[in-house]
Parts: C-alpha cells; structure tokens; sequence
C-alpha cells in the first residue's frame, strides 16, 4: 500500500475579515471559505499505470496530480505524487477513482479524510478550566525546577521563584505551566521519584495558593504524577509517550488529559547517532500505538496530546520533517498537537547561536511560521504571545 501524508490543508484567507470590508452577508463565510483552501497530499510508491490514472482523475474532478515526467511513457515503474485541489474537486476526483486497480479505491477514501471537517475536540479541560482551540495555539509555559536543566538550570530553583515565574507567565498569556523536576536535555540522567516530588511539590502548592493557572506535571514516573495531581496539577506531560507501568491506568483514575511524546532511547542515549529510515512516519505510527493503549485502558482520545518529540533523538532532518508534518501527525492520529522547539539544539545547528537562552528570537521564528501545532511550549511566553499578535496581524485585512 502506497504512503499516503496530508502535507498542508490550506486554510486559505481571513474571510471573516474580508467579508466585513465589503458588508457581504456573514452567512456566505462557510461556502467562499472553501473556494481558496488548497489541501496538499502527497503519496509515494505508486505503479506507473496508477500515478497516470490518478492525474487523469483529479483533472476530470477540477484537481490536479503532480507525477513523474516519465510516467507517460512508462520510463519509470514507479512515481509518486502530489495531489492538490479544493477539497470539492479532490472529492469529485476522488469519485472517478471508485472502482479502479492498484489499490486507488482506498487512496480515494484516504484522500477524502482529509477534504473533510476537523472533528478533534474545540477545548481541553485542564483543572476545570476550558482552554478553547483556535488558529493561534495554546501556550504552554516552561518551569523548569532543577538545578541543570539545558537552558535554565538553577533559575527557578527556589519555590518562591518559581512560583513567581509561574505567576509571570499567566499575566504574559500561558494557558497551561508545565512543571517538571527532572531535566531531559540530552546526557542527563534518571532523577529518583522522591528528589523529584522535592522538587516539583511545593512549587505547585506554591502557586496554588496564587492562582487557578491550569498546571501540567512533567514526569514518566507515576508517584510523582499522582503526587503532583493531589497538590493542583491537572495534566500529565510524559516524554516517554505513557510507557511507564502504571501511568496510564494513573491518568484514567484521576481523570486528567496527557501529552505523549515520541523518543528515541533515553535522554542519557537519545543523541547516540539517531537514525530513522522515515522519521515522521515511524514517529507518528509510535504516537498512534500509544494512543490505542491510553483509549484501550479508558482514556477519551480527546483527552490526548501528541508531541513528536523535536531533539529527542532526532537528527536535524528529522526535526524539520517532523515541524513540517505537525498538521498532518494530527490527522493521522486523530489528537491535537503539542510542540516543545524552545531554544532545542536543532535551532543552533541552522543559526550557529550556541547559548540556549539566546535563541528565543528564532524559536519564535519558528512558532510564528509553523502550521498544524495546537499547542506549543515555550520559555519566553511574553515573546511566544507577541509573535503570534504579529503574525495574526499580517493575516488579517484592514
């Protein structure tokens, strides 16, 4: 069966705001804001006579193919494509499709998944509060509690000063602080459970006493979890997609949502010479096995955040495949997407900026720019909030 990846939906224009320049009826907005929304879907591994079958479809239905040059003249056995069109031409292709060899039926109903309607939940309930999805994502704020964590180590390390930094974040826009006791950069090792609670435990006891700020505990270890729930924390971030004996059974018990992330090893190996033959596909058919664990133990798929993981055992490549396929991991997997890209190594490696704490100005590069995140993580929530007032700005019409 051919690789079949959603590489962009195309939400198109700001209708809502070029409807009110003109004072055209609102009612119009669902029917003009498909006429411009190009979805872009590429497949591999088709057979020669398929790839020319496939255009010939998507032309008849007013979509189009990009296939191999030699297609054609049968030079090449097999070709990939590149199909693109609003999703009602790539359904009408997709109706010319029906019936015909080489497994095109089933590309057909794969390609007419992603012309439909995004049925992922509209909010998250974090601590009893809604935190409602839109075209700007969720901020998660970074506190780290530790002495040695790659970029701000030792900066929160006192319950006062973290929970003051918490504080900071809410004002500055984070809809979620995502603590964690431990630090994950690449070398570090295993932090016992009870130095972690040390850690984590009064800092979130701390804040509570301030504020109702929905609060994620960062941790693979469940009595650090449940701990960490009983003190005010209402999700759990697990950089070892839930693996931990216990943790999902932990999650369904206390009823709060999870983040599962992919990664390759350990953070003392992770960076040992990763190596994927298809890095997004492997990570994404690892985030869909997770998934099927945490809803087979009873945990609503909505209930469920997928992090690919960038500089957990990723190769550069593999971290920008990876941000460039965000929009379509969540198709696949069906959940909302978390992306933790603050000042990771990934970004010095194309910068050549080798402090950590000075590579929030392109982290919100990359924040502004991405597409398909639904939620990211960041340090500098202040700087997070303004590259997304900017880059709303340049998308709207005045």
């Amino acid at each position: 069966m051919s690789s079949i990846r959603l590489l962009s939906s195309g939400r198109g224009l700001p209708w809502e705001s070029l409807i009110d320049v003109v004072g055209a009826d609102s009612g119009c907005l669902p029917r003009v804001s498909l006429r411009d929304r190009i979805i872009t879907i590429r497949i591999d591994e088709l057979p020669c006579p398929a790839a020319s079958i496939l255009k010939q479809c998507m032309l008849s239905g007013g979509a189009d193919a990009l296939v191999h040059r030699e297609v054609l003249t049968c030079r090449t056995e097999k070709s990939g494509a590149i199909v693109y069109g609003t999703p009602a031409a790539l359904r009408r292709g997709c109706d010319s499709l029906k019936n015909q060899p080489f497994g095109l039926d089933e590309i057909a109903t794969r390609i007419r998944e992603y012309t439909a309607e995004d049925t992922r939940p509209e909010f998250l309930k974090v601590n009893n509060r809604k935190l409602a999805y839109s075209e700007t994502p969720l901020i998660m704020g970074i506190l780290n509690v530790t002495p040695d964590s790659f970029s701000d180590g030792g900066n929160y390390f006192s319950t006062q000063d973290a929970a003051d930094q918490a504080v900071e974040m809410e004002k500055a826009g984070a809809a979620v602080i995502d603590i964690g006791g431990e630090s994950t950069r690449p070398g570090s090792r295993a932090i016992p459970a009870d130095e972690q609670q040390e850690r984590v435990i009064p800092v979130i006891q701390a804040i509570r006493e301030r504020s109702p700020v929905p609060i994620s505990i960062d941790t693979c270890i469940p009595e650090v979890a449940e701990a960490a729930i009983t003190a005010g924390a209402g999700m759990i971030n697990s950089i070892n997609g839930m693996e931990t004996p216990g943790m999902a059974e932990l999650a369904v018990s206390m009823d709060v949502p999870v983040a599962i992330m992919h990664m390759k090893g350990t953070p003392e190996t992770m960076q040992a010479n990763p190596c994927y033959g298809d890095a997004t596909g492997e990570v994404a058919h690892y985030l869909q096995s997770r998934i099927e664990v945490l809803v087979n133990s009873g945990l609503p798929r909505e209930m469920i955040f997928v992090d690919p993981g960038i500089g957990f055992g990723k190769r550069l490549e593999d971290n920008l495949a990876l941000i460039r396929s965000l929009e379509w991991i969540g198709f696949f997997t069906g959940c909302r997407v978390l992306l933790g890209h603050s000042r990771k190594s990934f970004l010095k490696s194309i910068t050549g900026i080798d402090t950590a704490n000075q590579r929030d100005s392109v982290t919100h590069i990359v924040t502004a720019l991405t597409s398909g995140a639904d939620m990211i993580r960041v340090h500098d929530v202040p700087g997070a909030v303004a590259a997304f007032k900017v880059s709303a700005a340049l998308r709207g019409i005045s």
